[in-house]
């Protein structure tokens, strides 16, 4: 199938899909919201650090094995180089065989003993809803983007909002109507949902799941996804290591703190992860006459809008944990704290890095984020024991800080704009954001 025809102007049809995706986070603010003040509420901080942990690893495994296939297919859909049935099919290819690796090697890492620090639920109790979770992820993550890229903006975002409302809606059936234990009914949840939204983006995708094996496609798929899958893993470990520091060395009750305070500043990544949707599309299509155009004036209000929430989140973060979470989560007011300035980074990042994809750059921004992860790594180390989770905040700060620091001042190179022009809001951007809000 070929993708939808576009009349519009490249700006308007970008502004459109932005308001559309935005309406869409904001909705998915509001669920998760509940959903978490539900959660935290009636697990406790030690379950629902384990939850946590759950939801986690098959992510950081799947992300970890999945050789960039997620960017690949995207990149090689948009390009038009094969014709897209035969992409999707060397694609499901790729996924059949990696997903069973990845799922073998998920019951190896979940028997290791540093995992979880003095817990009485053993995480081994898990396994099956852990591997089982690793194609579906991989399915689902490289739909979406296969998605985006042939503007079926409209699926992706009823695919948030179900990955939203689903989880919070079967939990309380599961745990309200038939008293299923908390901790179990959160995880069946979380597992039948992502199962449904893999099996959605599928439909969505109106190709069924062929499967084909053609070597030259499939190298050619691999080529651009292993300069890429670095980055790839390397944002999602500075996103989730973390995780694994607070859960090994200080127990799965700071996890269940820390984790509501990670998810409480990734509420305002809802606006990066909005422009993300057209952004990936258009900077994947884009003429070189827009190249330098649309990109700084994005990232300059981006930048003066995080600051402006992050500001509200610091002044009013340690009264919305006591009412959404009660008052056993108030510790993790310090590290959310600590997390906002690297919330900001990291929407910085996050525009960039799709620019330089586009760019046919990958390998570029593989090895930023990978130096990122290696002294994310070393700060945690040195902080964890010293500082506890207000350490590990800390170390993710930095690193976020120095990944956005690294991908500026390669975008400064490529393009010749300087720092002031992707940073410092001007009039004019105000004046467009205006604009884009009154038509909507």
């Amino acid at each position: 199938m070929a993708p939808k025809s576009n009349q519009e102007p490249s700006k308007k049809l970008f502004a459109r899909h932005f308001s559309q995706s935005l309406i869409t986070k904001l909705l998915n603010i509001l669920l998760r919201l509940v959903r978490n003040a539900l959660l935290a509420r009636i697990l406790g901080p030690a379950d629902r650090g384990l939850f946590s942990l759950i939801c986690s690893i098959p992510e950081l495994i799947m992300t970890a094995g999945n050789a960039g296939l997620s960017n690949s297919a995207a990149y090689h859909a948009a390009k038009n180089s094969s014709p897209l049935r035969q992409i999707f099919a060397n694609t499901n290819a790729l996924i059949v065989f990696i997903s069973l690796i990845l799922m073998a090697s998920s019951f190896l890492i979940i028997a290791q003993p540093w995992l979880v620090k003095d817990y009485s639920v053993p995480i081994e109790s898990f396994a099956l809803f852990i591997a089982i979770a690793i194609p579906f992820m991989l399915i689902k993550y490289i739909n979406i983007n296969i998605l985006n890229v042939l503007h079926y903006i409209n699926q992706v975002n009823i695919l948030s909002l179900f990955e939203s409302l689903t989880p919070l809606v079967l939990f309380l059936f599961l745990w309200g109507v038939f008293d299923i234990n908390p901790l179990i009914a959160a995880t069946w949840a979380w597992f039948c949902t992502l199962g449904c939204a893999a099996m959605l983006s599928i439909i969505f995708l109106k190709q069924g799941f062929p499967v084909k094996f053609q070597i030259d496609l499939q190298k050619d798929l691999l080529n651009y996804g292993v300069r890429g899958h670095f980055d790839t893993l390397f944002q999602k470990l500075l996103l989730r290591i973390d995780f694994l520091f607070v859960s090994s060395f200080l127990g799965a009750e700071y996890l269940g703190y820390y984790a509501m305070a990670t998810a409480a500043a990734e509420l305002l990544l809802a606006l990066p992860n909005a422009l993300a949707i057209p952004m990936y599309s258009f900077l994947m299509r884009r003429s070189s006459e827009e190249e330098n155009e649309v990109t700084p004036a994005v990232l300059r209000i981006l930048v003066f809008v995080m600051v402006v929430c992050g500001l509200i989140f610091a002044i009013m973060g340690k009264v919305l944990i006591l009412i959404l979470f009660g008052e056993d989560f108030l510790p993790a007011y310090e590290p959310l704290l600590l997390l906002l300035p690297g919330v900001v980074f990291l929407s910085y990042c996050s525009l960039i890095r799709l620019d330089l994809l586009g760019q046919n750059m990958p390998g570029t921004v593989s090895i930023i984020s990978g130096v990122a992860v290696i002294i994310n790594i070393i700060l945690n180390y040195a902080f964890v024991e010293l500082l506890g989770m207000n350490g590990v905040a800390l170390a993710s700060t930095l690193s976020y800080a120095i990944a956005a620091i690294g991908l500026a001042v390669i975008y400064s190179r490529k393009t010749g704009l300087g720092f002031r022009e992707t940073l410092l809001i001007k009039h004019s951007d105000l004046k467009l954001l205006l604009e884009i809000i009154r038509r909507q």
